[in-house]
């Protein structure tokens, strides 16, 4: 566990940090990492994660101020093959375009004119193969070959014997050396080799002979590998094979990087329109505008900024049956869509347990028990909710783990109401219950919630300094008490941004401000 608390095992002494932060496990050998709703995120590799994340070695880990990184593991080396040929798989190797570059040039031609009619990746991996084959005829089998984080996956197969059922298998010392290196290998006779214990798995594959080529992105970064082997007896591959592989294996890595950029940019489209869609959902969930009393008026607006397309927090205002009004804040843990999932939740429970309460404090403690009772993946979410009565200018607050709520009064003094309230919310169904906060307003007098994005807001270039509720409370005691509170809302968002930088916001920050007229 990493955090600010001192009890944990990875203690960090910075602002930036929650209390706790995030969780580093070992499972099976494998490194991860997830975050655990943190207010500023973990990154790896300078990558926001939200969700669980592998570590791979040589992996830079960011906790606020503080960076880790993960060691390579101490192995011990195995036994590698004896290899007959190695060749470099980069246009500047010419003896792949020696001897016989009539032939190899009209062969890769051919391949790439089959292969600029595929865009996605299956079918583009089917042709590869099924012109591999014809290519080279002495081949019985063809395999592609991709890296899935540090592991080889085979991702397409041919045979072209009908019902040979020989496994889409490799060899690991194999391809270690193609993706350490960068090279083709070729293993002309894997029987004949004196070290029989090197070649043992391509043995044991019934393989007798052995070409295999890198397939590279940009800068050298290795995709994956094409391999092309024979199991019957005969002449086996060749030198110039080798080459001819190598050199295809050069054209092919740049069509497998221009179809993969491909599908990720339809990919980014889907997804950047489902979370527009998204977005426009859940902010139409909100309520907008005015509010009709039937006791008076009041001045109230609401707003929330997401730090990503969607969000994990919410404002709610609304009529009750007996003629008062209703209004919530609230706080999701993490972000993105699952956060923004639970708080459709969340939001749906507060405005139905609110038909049925005549107090904050019943609805704070029925919402967690309601929550804390299906919550599988231990979410919790930080809530104040209010009821205000328009006839005598009174607001009665409960809240479960919010920040406290400010008063900014007709003259310009700010109080800070801090009241004993109910821990996180959805974690346990039995909870302290919430006190309650009972303030008197009087007329130009106005109440602010929010949520921490406001106050855990990083200074720029400065993690460890946060805007923190002196600067909102001297940012709130500035305004004019006759501007409309749309004004009030639209300065403290620019004493924020002012702080931290026009960059992403680092957290969602939502205000509701209630002023009785």
């Amino acid at each position: 566990m990493i955090g600010r608390q001192r009890e944990v095992e990875v203690s960090l002494d910075s602002a930036a940090v929650s209390r706790r932060h995030a969780r580093v496990t070992w499972e099976d050998g494998t490194v991860f990492v997830e975050d655990l709703g943190s207010s500023n995120g973990t990154f790896v590799d300078d990558v926001r994660i939200t969700r669980k994340t592998r570590l791979l070695a040589g992996s830079i880990l960011r906790v606020g101020p503080s960076v880790f990184q993960l060691d390579a593991p101490k192995t011990a080396p195995d036994l590698d093959m004896t290899i007959q040929r190695l060749t470099a798989a980069n246009t500047a190797n010419v003896e792949l375009f020696q001897d016989t570059s009539g032939t190899k040039l009209q062969a890769v031609l051919q391949l790439a004119h089959h292969l600029s009619q595929s865009v996605d990746n299956d079918s583009l991996l089917e042709r590869l193969l099924d012109q591999l084959l014809v290519l080279f005829p002495g081949a019985d089998r063809a395999l592609v070959i991709l890296k899935e984080g540090e592991d080889p996956v085979v991702k397409a197969v041919r045979r072209r014997r009908v019902g040979d059922s020989s496994g889409p298998l490799f060899s690991r010392s194999v391809l270690r050396k193609v993706f350490a290196q960068g090279v083709g290998v070729l293993a002309a006779d894997t029987r004949l080799e004196q070290s029989a214990l090197a070649n043992f798995t391509l043995n044991q594959l019934g393989i007798q002979s052995l070409l295999c080529a890198p397939l590279q992105g940009q800068g050298g970064r290795i995709l994956g590998a094409l391999q092309l082997d024979r199991s019957r007896a005969g002449e086996a591959f060749t030198q110039d094979d080798l080459y001819l592989l190598a050199a295809v294996s050069i054209m092919v890595s740049s069509v497998l990087e221009n179809a993969r950029m491909y599908q990720a940019v339809l990919s980014a489209e889907r997804v950047q329109r489902d979370l527009a869609l998204a977005r426009e959902i859940q902010l139409g969930y909100l309520p907008r505008g005015g509010v009709q009393l039937a006791a008076g008026t009041v001045d109230l607006v609401a707003e929330l900024h997401p730090a990503l397309e969607v969000s994990g927090d919410f404002y709610d205002y609304f009529p009750l049956p007996d003629g008062r009004l209703a209004f919530a804040v609230a706080d999701v843990s993490g972000k993105g869509m699952s956060a923004a999932l639970f708080m459709t939740l969340v939001h749906a429970l507060e405005r139905h347990l609110a038909q049925g309460v005549t107090n904050p404090a019943d609805l704070i403690e029925q919402l967690n028990e309601a929550v804390a009772l299906d919550n599988p993946n231990s979410l919790f979410v930080t809530m104040a909710f209010g009821i205000y009565d328009a006839a005598t200018g009174r607001a009665v607050i409960a809240h479960g783990g919010h920040p406290p709520a400010l008063v900014r009064r007709a003259d310009g003094r700010v109080e800070e109401w801090v009241i004993r309230g109910a821990p996180l919310l959805g974690m346990m169904p039995e909870i302290r219950r919430s006190e309650e906060a009972i303030i008197d307003l009087a007329p130009g007098d106005a109440l602010l919630l929010y949520t921490d994005g406001v106050t855990e807001s990083p200074e720029s270039g400065n993690l460890d300094e946060l805007f923190g509720p002196a600067r909102l409370q001297q940012t709130l005691s500035v305004q004019r008490a006759d501007q409309p509170l749309d004004g009030w809302a639209s300065s403290i968002r620019q004493a924020v941004t002012a702080f931290s930088g026009t960059g992403p916001l680092a957290d969602d920050i939502t205000l509701l401000l209630l002023r009785r007229p």
